[in-house]
């Protein structure tokens, strides 16, 4: 865990039966559309050699990254640090700057096979580290994806933030997270180069027979950034494009042209007490989740992506989550998991979960740490393909668009991915699709109909809450916790449409209206964002429903008449699984004035992840072409569980 950015948060635990005990799937066939993509090798070497040199410039007060502290607090020093990777040859070759996250900054090596224990956080201030602990690199830690984008002709640039930065926050909310500031370091880590490049000075490189000028390339850049790295990058982007003509970012990076930003399980904090809020509108984007993340545990990397469903600036827009994937091992020199070796629902962990606890007193410092275990291969695997394909496809003169097809669920994965791992992905493009359902937010009151109840996704919520109280009393005897509160407001940024059923006595179906009858005649497909949670808070847990799949649930479209075309198997589009189990983290609990037994209990909701299920309209065999909805047949003797959110007709 962090030290500066440690959760008090406690998760629900599935023994105490919170929730029913799902039964371990199978990873079935999926059948997707397009199986174009499925030999593509998106690991494979490229055809550059590159040299490689740490850079540094002297530490410093800088006002346009940390403002002047308070009264009575120290000054605080950032400085220029970190690691080329600069390809061969004539150039210049676009760049790519990676932004690691917050972490402890130093860190005691146990021994050759064991992990490092990054507790410690002294050198953020001082620029040491206690006697017998040593820096911990974290801006190492995605090598090898900088190594192989190299290889492929980027260079890249991978930042050193520990100083002034890393594992300390900020003096107030206005920027409480440092997101600001880590936007502001990597835009002067860009100043730098490009001063470097132009005039051809390696006076900041530890190898000083590497020859930088003309190189780089600042009108195709992209950014890789991770957990409070990926926000940083991200506010690094609209720092420089919404500073005005005269600001010392664009004086000093005329011509600077941001093609892409990917990030890797980032928060959201915003700034101004989390009132600002940042996109990345006018780019392409995708963030990738890890399912048993336990750091950024409520998926807040999926909230930028639902705020800029609003758009339309005509960039792909992208979620790929991997299911039983941390958070830490994404970086390979956080060698301690943050998930206590376990993940919720139907998730295998994606890294050697049956190793021996570290144990003694070093174990206590670092209680996830296992003998051995240093990282996840399955994970950085995953970060290595993905950022390939991301930036080739969107960063540099000649992207490579098929690319993108790792990322849209109309092309079934790489055989070289699919086998490591249970995904998901939800895809968009928005100037080439047309919204026509958003069918939580138009469902009204709960209804029931034989034993299928429709609600929206803030009623179940409200619903499943009450249902906690009689888990909590009837477990927790000894304490009376008889007030619950949720923080569910601030993570809502997506409704969806809940359907839920235990066996169904007989076959059902339901409609999802179009806002309007459209020609389809210019559309290809017609998406559906559909995500599956069983959680379940009866009481007693033998009225819980079982856990259930899709297989067997079929889509149709209806026509300007209301028939209904031909149906199609959802499993032959999209996998579904019960992958995270819960919708509640326990946040923490306050005693009640006056009532020594009596405690508020606090609860975040756990966003759903959702899938986008991408159908092609010819295979409804549509007699009409004139179209107004969705139709959903679920079959007699199953269980219903399944939430829809969006639908839109999309462009080919």
């Amino acid at each position: 865990m962090k030290p500066s950015f440690k959760k008090t948060a406690l998760l629900l635990s599935l023994s105490l039966s919170f929730a029913c005990q799902p039964s371990p799937s199978q990873h079935s066939n999926q059948k997707i559309v397009d199986k174009s993509h499925l030999g593509r090798d998106l690991l494979a070497v490229g055809p550059f050699q590159f040299d490689e040199s740490l850079y540094s410039v002297a530490p410093g007060v800088d006002r346009d990254v940390l403002p002047a502290p308070p009264v009575g607090k120290p000054e605080v020093k950032t400085d220029i640090r970190g690691k080329l990777y600069l390809p061969r040859g004539e150039g210049p070759f676009p760049l790519l700057l990676f932004l690691h996250g917050n972490h402890g900054t130093c860190g005691k090596v146990v021994g050759p096979s064991d992990p490092r224990l990054d507790v410690s956080s002294e050198f953020t201030l001082t620029g040491t580290c206690p006697e017998g602990m040593i820096e911990s690199p974290s801006f190492l830690g995605y090598e090898y994806s900088a190594r192989h984008l190299a290889s492929w002709g980027y260079a890249v640039i991978s930042v050193n933030a520990n100083l002034g930065i890393t594992a300390r926050n900020g003096y107030d909310s206005t920027d409480g997270g440092l997101v600001y500031a880590r936007g502001a370091l990597v835009l002067k880590h860009l100043i730098s180069f490009y001063q470097w490049s132009g005039s051809g000075s390696s006076a900041g490189l530890a190898n000083k027979g590497l020859v930088i000028k003309d190189k780089l390339d600042f009108s195709e850049v992209g950014f890789m950034g991770h957990s409070r790295g990926g926000e940083g990058v991200r506010y690094a982007y609209n720092i420089y494009e919404q500073a005005p003509d005269d600001s010392v970012w664009k004086r000093s990076l005329p011509g600077l042209k941001i093609k892409g930003i990917f990030e890797i399980a980032p928060v959201d904090f915003g700034t101004q007490a989390g009132a600002m809020k940042v996109e990345a509108n006018g780019t392409a984007w995708s963030v990738l989740l890890g399912g048993c993340d336990r750091d950024v545990s409520l998926f807040s990397g999926g909230d930028p992506y639902a705020r800029m469903l609003t758009g339309n600036d005509g960039f792909p827009k992208s979620v790929f989550t991997i299911w039983g994937a941390n958070h830490n091992f994404f970086n390979s020199e956080w060698q301690v998991s943050d998930a206590p070796n376990s993940c919720y629902g139907n998730q295998r962990p994606l890294w050697n979960t049956a190793a021996e606890p570290l144990g003694g007193e070093l174990g206590k410092q670092a209680p996830n740490a296992l003998k051995g275990v240093k990282g996840s291969e399955a994970q950085q695997t995953f970060a290595r393909a993905l950022m390939f394909s991301f930036f080739r496809a969107n960063v540099g003169k000649q992207p490579d668009l098929t690319l993108l097809h790792t990322f849209d669920p109309q092309y079934a994965l790489p055989t070289i991915l699919d086998q490591l791992a249970h995904t998901s992905r939800e895809f968009v493009r928005l100037k080439d699709s047309l919204l026509v359902a958003q069918p939580g937010k138009n469902v009204g009151s709960t209804t029931t109909t034989a034993n299928l109840i429709k609600q929206s996704l803030a009623d179940k919520v409200s619903a499943d809450l009450s249902l906690l109280q009689l888990y909590w009393n009837a477990y927790a005897t000894e304490f009376d916790f008889s007030r619950l509160e949720v923080n569910a407001s601030a993570f809502f940024p997506r409704q969806a449409l809940i359907l839920e059923s235990p066996p169904l006595a007989s076959e059902q179906t339901v409609d999802i209206p179009f806002t309007q009858t459209i020609d389809s005649e210019p559309y290809w497909t017609v998406d559906a964002s559909l995500s599956r949670r069983t959680s379940c808070y009866k009481f007693p847990a033998s009225d819980c429903v079982l856990d259930t799949s899709v297989s067997d649930v079929e889509v149709a479209v209806l026509d300007s008449t209301g028939a209904v075309s031909k149906y199609v198997q959802l499993s032959d589009y999209i996998k579904l699984e019960n992958y995270h189990s819960q919708y509640f983290e326990l946040a923490g609990q306050e005693a009640i004035p006056d009532a020594s037994r009596s405690f508020k209990l606090y609860f975040n909701y756990i966003p759903l992840i959702f899938s986008t299920a991408r159908f092609e309209l010819t295979d409804f065999d549509l007699q009409d072409r004139r179209i107004k909805g969705l139709r959903f047949k679920f079959p007699a003797g199953k269980a219903v569980d399944l939430a829809i959110d969006e639908v839109r007709l999309v462009k080919r």
